[in-house]
């Protein structure tokens, strides 16, 4: 990474809150984990072996946790 970026990334996260910090350091651990992701025969491997239920429960666990939009934090 450019060190003007770098720069410019520390200078924004310094005037972040640190739960806000959190959260961008989460994302940028995901984006990491993102770059080193499954091939497509390991993922194929996987397709068809969570139980249907299993798969609505989580389904619906995540349409009550996550689509959620709080207008106080943007």
């Amino acid at each position: 990474m450019s060190t003007d970026i770098t720069s410019q990334i520390s200078k924004e996260l310094g005037e972040l809150t640190s739960d806000a910090q959190q959260c961008v350091l989460d994302y940028v651990r995901s984006l990491r984990r993102l770059g080193s992701g499954m091939s497509v025969d390991t993922l194929q491997k996987h397709i068809g072996t969570i139980d249907p239920d299993e798969g609505r429960a989580m389904r619906e666990a995540i349409e009550a946790g996550c689509e959620q939009v709080n207008m106080e934090e943007w």
